[in-house]
C-alpha cells in the first residue's frame, strides 16, 4: 500500500511525503487511513508548534468509521477545531486526485525496484520452490487467466515470467472455441491447447541434431517456436476448481513434469492439485508477492484482450443496422474508428471525411446510431455499469 500526503498552507503546497509499506492483512482503505492518521500525528505533542503539525482541515478519499473520534482527538491536541472530510468537487477535489496520483506513482516505482532486485527475485523463487515442494526453483512460470462478460466473448491469457521478470514476447492470447463453457471448462480448454502445442513442437527434431533434442527454433524464420519451451510452473487464476481443471488437462496429455498451483484472489491462497487445504504464504512473503504480480499481469492482459474484442463486436453490430452501408464501407469505418464510443461521438462532418463515406451516408450513420439505445457494459476493473 502507498500513501501520499500534501501539506498545504495559504493555498500552496509546502511539502509532500509518501510511504510504501507491506499490508499485513485485508484492512479496507478507511481502516488504513485511520491507522495512518494516528501514525502521522501521534507524536504531535512532542513538537514545538503543535498548531503547525496538525492542520485545521484534513482531506481524505474516504472517511474512517472513527472520523468523529479522530476529529475530537486532533482538535484537543491542536487546541482548535480540526475537520476531516472528503471533498466532492472543486479545487480541493482536484488536489486530492493529484495526491492519489503521487501515491500510485510511488507504488509503481517501489514495485519496479522490488522486481528488478536480483536478490529479491532469487528469494521469491526459492520461497515458491519450498512452498510448493519443487525440486528446483521455477525459473520459467506461466500464468493463465479467463476473462468474459456474463459468458460472452470468452478469452484467456498466458503470461510468462523468466527469472522473476516478465517475458512479454512470449505472452499469448486465446479465443475460446467453446464460448458456452464456464471458467472451469475454459481453463481446461486453454491448458489443453497450450500443452498440445508444446508436445507438437517438441516432437519435431532438428535434422542437424540427429534427434538429440526438440526443435526450439523455426529453421525457416530463425525465430523461437511459440510454445516449444516448457514451463517449470503453471499458475492459474483461481482456486481448487480451476487447479483441478488444469491438472486434468495436463494429465490427459501425459504431462507430468510441470508443477501446478492456483492463486485465489479472496484470501490469496495457493492451491495445489488434490490437496484439501491451501498453502498459506505469509503476507510479507516475496514468493507470494511474485505470484500476485504474475496473476495480476495475466488478469490485465486478459482484460485488455477482452475489451478490445468486445468493443470491436459492438461496433460491428451497430454498423450492421445502418441501412445502405455495405461491407467494404463498414470495414473502412471499423479501421478508422476503433471503438463504438468514438463512432458515436463523431459528427456527420467527421464521418464524411472518411474515404468512401459521403455526406449523405454520414448523415444516415449518425441518425441510425442516434436511434440505437446505448449499450450498458461493466467496467471489468471497478465493476461499475457504464455506457
Amino acid at each position: 500500500v502507498a500513501v501520499a500526503i500534501f501539506q498545504v498552507r495559504s493555498g500552496r503546497v509546502r511539502g509532500e511525503r509518501s510511504w510504501v509499506a507491506d499490508r499485513a492483512d485485508d484492512t479496507e482503505i478507511a481502516g488504513l487511513l485511520e491507522s495512518f492518521l494516528l501514525h502521522v500525528y501521534a507524536d504531535a505533542e512532542d513538537q514545538v508548534d503543535i498548531a503547525d503539525a496538525i492542520p485545521t482541515e484534513i482531506l481524505l478519499p474516504e472517511l474512517p468509521d472513527s472520523a468523529a473520534v479522530l476529529m475530537e482527538l486532533l482538535s484537543e491536541r491542536r487546541g482548535s477545531k480540526v475537520q476531516i472530510r472528503v471533498p466532492q468537487r472543486g479545487d480541493k477535489y482536484t488536489l486530492l486526485d493529484t495526491v492519489a496520483q503521487n501515491a500510485a506513482e510511488a507504488l509503481a516505482i517501489h514495485k519496479t525496484r522490488r522486481a528488478s532486485d536480483l536478490a529479491t527475485r532469487n528469494l521469491a523463487l526459492a520461497e515458491i520452490q519450498e512452498a510448493l515442494g519443487m525440486e528446483n526453483a521455477p525459473l520459467r512460470i506461466e500464468c493463465y487467466d479467463i476473462s468474459h462478460l456474463q459468458g460472452s466473448d470468452v478469452v484467456a491469457s498466458m503470461v510468462v515470467f523468466e527469472d522473476g521478470l516478465p517475458r512479454k514476447a512470449d505472452y499469448r492470447r486465446f479465443v475460446l472455441k467453446n464460448q458456452a463453457s464456464d471458467d472451469v471448462g475454459a481453463m481446461y480448454e486453454v491448458v489443453t491447447r497450450r500443452f498440445t502445442r508444446l508436445l507438437e513442437d517438441q516432437s519435431e527434431f532438428d535434422a542437424d541434431s540427429a534427434g538429440e533434442g526438440p526443435l526450439l527454433i523455426d529453421p525457416t524464420t530463425g525465430a523461437p517456436r511459440k510454445f516449444a519451451y516448457a514451463p517449470a510452473l503453471v499458475v492459474v487464476d483461481g482456486g481448487a476448481p480451476q487447479v483441478a481443471a488444469a491438472e486434468r488437462a495436463m494429465r490427459d496429455l501425459g504431462v507430468s513434469d510441470v508443477a501446478l498451483c492456483g492463486l485465489a484472489k479472496r484470501l490469496e491462497e495457493v492451491w495445489l492439485p488434490d490437496d484439501e487445504y491451501p498453502v498459506i504464504l505469509p503476507r510479507n512473503s516475496e514468493g507470494l508477492y511474485l505470484l500476485q504480480r504474475i496473476r495480476d499481469e495475466a488478469h490485465r492482459f486478459a482484460i485488455t484482450h477482452h475489451r478490445g474484442r468486445r468493443s470491436k463486436s459492438m461496433l460491428e453490430s451497430a454498423l450492421d443496422q445502418v441501412p445502405g452501408l455495405g461491407e467494404m464501407r463498414r470495414k473502412v469505418l471499423l479501421k478508422h474508428f476503433s471503438s463504438l464510443k468514438k463512432l458515436r461521438a463523431a459528427t456527420a462532418e467527421e464521418l464524411a471525411q472518411v474515404p468512401g463515406i459521403g455526406t449523405k451516408l454520414a448523415n444516415t450513420v449518425v441518425a441510425a446510431l442516434a436511434e440505437q439505445q446505448p449499450t450498458e457494459a461493466i467496467n471489468m476493473t471497478t465493476g461499475e455499469i457504464v455506457e
